[in-house]
């Protein structure tokens, strides 16, 4: 192997040597090491446009992805021997993990950067904190994921410190920051002494086997944000990468640098709006309300093919749960729709949120294991078996009696054509949809599919809560959707009979 041609090129390879080595041989989760995929780095780095003349910072540097990802594009523009030699004395970063600091020293000075400043102790320190205050015009962050102590907004807030006014910082971390109430005061004030320029959501298995959606937040240090301007909202779903047997291998159609593109014309104030991408009114997202981009985003238009695949899931996820629990069958509602029979019809192709077409109900019972065994569905935030976790005995004032649409947590919805109870506490809440407006079968499985291909809002630190679902954007079909041929329960009961004969031999 030619060593110096290895080390000329733009790939991190000590950094991924040895990060496939702790894959192996540690706990990373405990450590909340969770490294920063490296056309990710570079992503960040084309994103905030890494100069020559920058002076660049990363205070969780782990094996240093981001630095070299920097350090490439300075170098790649730098012209003559001083300006190279600037650009080497101009990349800092801090780690703890002394193991770790020293992979990412060996790294810079393999690529070149013989006088790193990248420091063995934490960037929390007074010491620390004092050396590189307003002293920088670029930060990267990929903060310890849930590390007790040290919240991701703390080394958030730490690298807008180390910025000179007008620095920008990028940041790949945890989504719920940006979305959840814990975290409202601190936006709140983020953006009083800050400006948000841009937020991209990214795929939900960019870090996997870690499962834990992620956001990029693009800001400007120590400028207010203004009222009235720009903010990018972008969504990546495919980053060249796609999960195969276990792993990330390549795939065709990558977005990343269509979104490079689109972020880089709204810094200059075009309007964007793009099938990923938008530009939104800054006035949304200021005193502490939602910076995620699924809450800002359009539904992208789906093809009728995909709606078919919703909808064709949503009918046979009935007769799955029916294939387990034989059972329901027999609680299967003969009128089921007849409750609203006599309300008005909803208007056709017609957008709106979907508190216009549903009332939107909490569950109401607690813990599954509060209750005795019995015939009642008990629906809780599962993606199995219509999301039906067992059947118990019922309980007044608990059961939905006319059935309804449920939608988990996670905003899967599933329709119930039996009288059903619903978990209303804790992480696996439930909310159930009735129908304002006379709605057949058919019509149910139409709307129920228009909230599974929003889906992608949903993840466990932005949970499908009855705020947030009543105001989902949905549509209704272009025409009334007739059931034809027999009611769903007959359906259900010849589906059991086919079941029981099949299994008779």
């Amino acid at each position: 192997m030619n060593i110096r041609a290895v080390l000329q090129t733009d790939t991190d390879f000590l950094g991924l040597f040895y990060e496939a080595f702790l894959r192996y041989g540690y706990d990373n989760n405990a450590l909340g090491i969770v490294f920063t995929p490296r056309h990710i780095t570079k992503f960040c780095a084309d994103l905030i446009s890494v100069r020559p003349i920058d002076r660049v910072i990363d205070i969780a540097c782990g094996t240093g992805g981001f630095l070299v990802a920097a350090f490439d594009n300075m170098i790649a523009l730098a012209h003559g021997p001083k300006a190279i030699q600037k650009v080497k004395r101009s990349l800092f970063g801090f780690d703890t993990n002394p193991t770790i600091w020293a992979l990412a020293t060996l790294n810079m000075f393999f690529r070149g950067d013989g006088k790193t400043h990248i420091e063995n102790q934490s960037c929390f320190e007074e010491k620390s904190r004092n050396s590189v205050e307003e002293s920088f015009t670029r930060a990267f962050l990929n903060p310890p994921f849930s590390q007790e102590g040290e919240p991701e907004r703390d080394f958030i807030d730490a690298s807008m410190r180390a910025l000179e006014p007008e620095g920008l910082f990028v940041t790949v971390v945890k989504a719920g920051i940006f979305a959840d109430d814990d975290n409202s005061a601190w936006r709140k004030e983020f953006t009083r002494n800050h400006t948000v320029l841009g937020m991209i959501s990214l795929p939900e298995d960019l870090f996997y086997p870690t499962a834990a959606p992620t956001s990029i937040l693009i800001a400007k240090a120590h400028v207010p944000h203004p009222n009235n301007s720009k903010v990018f909202m972008a969504r990546i779903w495919n980053d060249g990468f796609e999960k195969l047997k276990g792993r990330r291998v390549h795939r065709e159609g990558s977005q990343l640098s269509s979104t490079i593109d689109s972020f880089h014309r709204s810094l200059m104030d075009e309007n964007i709006h793009e099938s990923n991408a938008i530009t939104i009114n800054s006035n949304l997202i200021l005193g502490g309300n939602e910076w995620s981009p699924q809450q800002w985003l359009s539904q992208p238009i789906e093809t009728e093919d995909k709606l078919k695949v919703y909808e064709d899931d949503v009918r046979l996820s009935i007769y799955r749960a029916v294939s387990a629990l034989p059972e329901l069958a027999d609680s299967a509602l003969c009128n089921f729709t007849e409750a609203w029979s006599d309300m008005p019809s909803f208007p056709l192709s017609h957008l709106a949120t979907v508190s216009f077409f549903f009332n939107v109900i909490n569950g109401k019972s607690s813990g599954e294991k509060n209750y005795r065994e019995g015939t009642i569905p008990y629906i809780s935030s599962g993606d199995q078996l219509n999301s039906i976790i067992r059947l118990i005995d019922s309980e007044e004032g608990e059961i939905f009696e006319t059935g309804g649409i449920t939608v988990t947590a996670f905003g899967q919805a599933y329709i119930q054509p039996w009288p059903f109870m619903a978990r209303g506490n804790g992480g696996s809440s439930v909310r159930v949809l009735i129908p304002r407006y006379k709605m057949s079968f058919n019509d149910l499985v139409w709307f129920a599919s228009q909230i599974n291909a929003q889906k992608w809002r949903f993840f466990y630190a932005r949970m499908s809560i009855k705020s947030r679902l009543e105001r989902l954007d949905i549509t209704s079909p272009p025409h009334q959707l007739k059931d034809n041929g027999d009611n769903i329960d007959k359906r259900i009961q010849e589906f059991r009979k086919s079941l029981f004969k099949l299994s008779a031999g």
